[in-house]
Order: structure tokens, then sequence, then C-alpha cells
């Protein structure tokens, strides 16, 4: 599969074609924002936080990154994904991309998407990411629809597509640039890169990542004390409400429990439409526990 030329964006500067995890390829994304991590930084991702992809990019704790079957699987999988999706689709000319950064007022942003397709009777150039998943989707992550976003921004286009390969299901979905959205990305992606510039840290958030980034940033235990003041105080009400949160949340998952006996499923009546709230699972031959479905 050929790269696409460059000179078809110009809104884009063209970096280079790296293979991907190549050393050429971690240095043109160093202290940038590449599609995969704008998600992160808008609060969709349940992998990482903004708080420990600032602290990864300045050096300050290690990326932990391994790779395991699910991605090795999805890298293996790309290529013939993209051949199955080209045989699909014979009206669109198919192309590895490169990576590219915004040429004028965001030259942070970078994209290095899947593929370009481009229209043989129309011309237009469409993004083209593949994604695969153990489990079917019922629609597209929100942090999937953010990375497309910024590839078209990048690259000045109008669409895209993401194939994904999900619970053994083939699903196509098309998503039109939406500038209100791109908008948003781009003022939080500002905020983040001045945070970069100036070793500041990101607001903080309530996520594990950031408490286990911390964690990794003061790794030693010197024999002293701090004042906390009113941190503390915050601290110790907040930990109150967790506790007494918990304990109210297994009481009413008991009563639940007991009010469904051996029903599988549980549902509300939301907006004149059936809603499962909970399902009862069981491991072997153990006693079924209560899965609530948010």
């Amino acid at each position: 599969m050929q790269f696409v030329s460059p000179e078809h964006f110009p809104q884009a500067r063209h970096l280079g074609d790296f293979e991907p995890d190549s050393a050429e390829w971690h240095e043109a994304r160093k202290m940038s924002i590449g599609g995969s991590e704008i998600g992160t930084i808008m609060g969709l991702s349940q992998w990482e936080s903004a708080y420990a992809l600032w602290a990864k990019k300045l050096g300050l704790i290690p990326d932990s990154f391994q790779d395991n079957w699910a991605t090795r699987l999805g890298k293996a999988f790309e290529e013939p994904i993209l051949e199955l999706f080209g045989q699909e689709h014979p009206q669109l000319e198919i192309y590895r991309a490169g990576t590219f950064r915004e040429a004028y007022d965001y030259p942070y942003l970078h994209a290095n998407p899947d593929a370009i397709a481009m229209d043989k009777e129309s011309g237009e150039y469409i993004v083209i990411e593949v994604k695969t998943a153990r489990y079917a989707w019922d629609s597209v992550p929100p942090q999937y629809e953010a990375q497309v976003q910024q590839y078209m921004y990048v690259m000045g286009l109008e669409k895209a597509i993401i194939v994904a390969v999900a619970g053994m299901e083939w699903n196509e979905y098309i998503i039109e640039r939406d500038d209100f959205q791109i908008a948003t990305q781009l003022m939080k992606a500002k905020d983040f890169y001045e945070c970069l510039e100036q070793s500041m840290k990101p607001d903080w958030d309530g996520s594990e990542h950031t408490y286990n980034a911390v964690r990794q940033l003061h790794p030693q235990i010197d024999d002293t004390e701090v004042d906390l003041e009113t941190l503390g105080i915050h601290l110790l009400n907040a930990q109150a409400m967790a506790e007494e949160a918990t304990s109210n949340l297994t009481r009413l998952k008991s009563m639940v429990l007991d009010n469904m006996g051996y029903a599988k499923t549980g549902f509300i009546m939301f907006d004149g439409q059936k809603r499962k709230v909970v399902s009862r699972q069981a491991r072997r031959d153990g006693a079924p526990y209560l899965v609530i479905h948010k």
C-alpha cells in the first residue's frame, strides 16, 4: 500500500512516513499531541488521565505501557482489515497516511491516521481509522470520535470512517467533521500544551490514573511531616462521605438482589422505554453477584 502524497493537504505539514513505534515515529510525537492522546486530555479515556500523560511527556515518570495481546493483535490485523475495507469499497483508493502536524495555529497537533481513502469519482479524501475490540460496540467510543475529529482538522478534511471489528462484528461508522467539537478540543489541547511548556500541572481529576502517577513522582519516604491545613480537612470529610456512600450502595445492592430473586436482569421504565439497570452474574459455581449497568 502506497503512502498518500502530502501535496493534497496544504493545511498540514508532512513530518515523514515513519514506521509505527519506530524511534523516528516516537521522536516526531515528542512534546506534541497526537490523535490518540486528545481523548485523554478531554477526560474521555479509561486507560490514562491528562495528569499522567503530562508527567510522562515531561519525563517525570516512565511510560510503563507494555504491549499485550490485544494491542499486538490490533496491529497485526490492521493491514488485512484495510485490505478487506478496500474490497468492500472499490470506489475508494486506499493509501497509507504518514505523520502530519497542523501547519499554522496549532503546530503541536499531530495526525497519524491508519489510512487515507480517496473517492475515485469525487476526488474527496477521507480519514480511515481501524479499531479492534473484544466486545461489540453499541456506538463509537467518544475518545475515538475525538481522535478522528483531530485528524480531520489537521488534514483539512470533512469526513472520517472508523472501521471497527469488535466482538467479531464488522461495522463502519461515518464521522462528519464537527467544528464545534473541534473548537472544544482545540481549547483543551492549548491548555494542556501550555502546561507542558511551563511545566505546570494540569487540573486535578478524580481518576486512579492521576493518583498512581503522583505515587510514582514521589517514591521515597523520609522522616518528615507536613502541615496539610485545610487540604487535610477536605480529605477527612471526603473519606467519611465515601464510606457512607459505599455503605449505602452495598445496602441498596443487597435490597435489589433480594428483590430480583432468581431473575437475571432488572430494569426501570424511563421516558416510556425499558432500561436495563442490573444483571445477576456468577463465576462457575459461585453465588450470583450484581452488575450495575451505568
